[in-house]
């Protein structure tokens, strides 16, 4: 049951609720709930701060009602003088100018004078946002002069948005971080230079890596018969496919012992022509000048060869042209019959 003390009016509504839980970045969690908070909080400006972990200091914020001179001008000079967000912070419960103290006190304060009023801020109120132990933000609102004081209600009003922030924040965080490192995986994955095709069961999906991805399509129509290669029963298992051209795979795949549904599947490529390169023309090159010269020998155009190894048509011609100085000679033809003999 929702608390009594609260109008339903000024409550978020599930949905909003939904939305903020299911935000794609913290940004935008603080933008969709800025876009409701004002109105129903009753506060013609609000604001919420969401801290470092470390410095325990604002490391996002979204403010509505005050512009960007007003934060900036809050951070360096108001945030610590400020008693309300002290208070609340302190305490781990909600905080306003009313209840703190009178207001010829509150009035006679430094930062009131040199920040608040400037801003016809004539009382603020701040919610902690609590995780577990943790303090990770503040909700903060201000009114006007001739705004009505905060009462109990506005109180547990705030409670409330400052609860469902505590769940959400979070929420988002925890999504962007798995986000961040699927990316970072992913990303490491395309650079691996080895295929790698991740199947998953469940969902009937395939993730090929970026070599997985090229070499898939220089297959062709063959491809359908190498993906049959890619199914394995429990534990794993080791199967080999042999192209017209002479190429020859070779498919080790294996279940995932915490996901039985996910199986991930390494492709060796094997491709006869490397092996026929003259030994003596291989001392004379580079690792990379190999590499090269190697998918070269198969007919690999600039372009294709620059896909598969993960660099720029420019360097692979920079490449060519310093085995050329190498093997004395000034065409890919020639270059060819070299290698071979």
């Amino acid at each position: 049951m929702g608390n009594p003390l609260i109008d339903p009016v000024r409550s978020l509504p599930p949905t909003l609720v939904a939305e903020l839980v299911t935000s794609s970045s913290v940004e935008r969690l603080l933008n969709r709930f800025l876009d409701e908070a004002p109105s129903r909080l009753e506060s013609f400006a609000a604001g919420v701060y969401v801290h470092d972990h470390t410095t325990g200091r604002p490391a996002a914020a979204e403010v509505r009602g005050l512009g960007n001179y007003y934060m900036r001008s809050y951070e360096r000079y108001g945030r610590d003088r400020d008693p309300v967000v002290q208070h609340a912070l302190r305490d781990r419960r909600v905080c306003d100018s009313d209840s703190l103290m009178s207001r010829e006190e509150w009035l006679k304060l430094p930062v009131v004078h040199d920040l608040f009023a400037p801003h016809a801020m004539a009382r603020v109120l701040c919610a902690p946002i609590v995780v577990g132990a943790e303090v990770v933000g503040t909700l903060n609102l201000a009114r006007r002069d001739g705004q009505p004081e905060f009462t109990e209600e506005d109180r547990a009003a705030a409670h409330m948005a400052a609860t469902v922030l505590g769940i959400a924040v979070p929420a988002v965080r925890e999504r962007a971080a798995v986000e961040r490192e699927r990316s970072r995986l992913a990303e490491a994955l395309d650079r691996c230079g080895t295929p790698v095709v991740l199947t998953d069961l469940g969902q009937a999906r395939r993730h090929l890596n970026a070599p997985a991805a090229a070499l898939f399509d220089r297959l062709g129509e063959a491809r359908r018969e190498v993906e049959r290669l890619l199914d394995c029963d429990e534990g794993g298992v080791v199967a080999t496919w042999t192209g017209a051209a002479g190429a020859q795979l070779t498919v080790t795949s294996q279940r995932l012992p915490s996901q039985t549904d996910v199986i991930v599947s390494v492709i060796v490529v094997r491709d006869d022509a490397a092996r026929t390169i003259a030994p003596a023309r291989l001392a004379l090159l580079t690792p990379r000048e190999i590499e090269i010269a190697t998918r070269a020998l198969t007919g690999r155009r600039d372009g294709e060869i620059a896909a598969e190894l993960f660099i720029s048509q420019h360097t692979v011609k920079h490449h060519f042209k310093s085995i050329y100085a190498k093997l004395g000679v000034h065409t890919r033809a020639e270059l060819l019959d070299r290698l071979l003999f």
